[in-house]
């Protein structure tokens, strides 16, 4: 599992989600979808295509939680920063990848489905707001601003 985990800390939930979403959505949900390619599915084209959407996305957050979790540790923030962005990013693949799915299960994505998306997009900028100014520190500690050229004798 260290291997899993590559030397994280606060990312270790997200890594943990994101494969755990992944084998949820991105295998159990994608078999039965593959049925349809061998002939005949138990869905009408409708659910078919509700569930391929739901299915596609929840991969996505998946992948997106793994990969974050990867990441934000090495980047220059405080610890408070770096949990509050990872939070942000676990809830946002809660929601968007289960309470979406459970939404479609129960056929209320219409009614709360709004909800659901306005959550998620909030939870995403957040995030996203201090995992980008972390990486702008990592930028300025790397690269700082030039000096101001001196002048030349020739110049004064």
């Amino acid at each position: 599992m260290d291997r899993i985990y590559a030397n994280t800390d606060v990312g270790r939930k997200n890594i943990g989600f994101g494969i755990g979403l992944f084998l949820i959505i991105g295998i159990a949900v994608g078999i039965p979808l593959t049925i349809d390619l061998f002939g005949g599915s138990i869905l009408s084209q409708d659910q078919y295509q509700t569930w391929k959407v739901v299915h596609g996305y929840g991969v996505f957050l998946a992948f997106i939680n793994y990969f974050f979790g990867l990441c934000i540790d090495r980047l220059s923030l405080t610890r408070a920063q770096k949990e509050i962005s990872s939070w942000s990013f676990l809830l946002a693949g809660i929601i968007g990848g289960l309470v979406r799915m459970i939404l479609v299960l129960t056929s209320s994505l219409d009614e709360f489905g709004i909800y659901a998306s306005l959550g998620e997009s909030a939870c995403f900028i957040l995030g996203t707001l201090i995992f980008v100014r972390g990486q702008l520190n990592v930028r300025s500690v790397v690269a700082p601003k030039p000096a101001a050229p001196a002048l030349s004798p020739q110049a004064k």
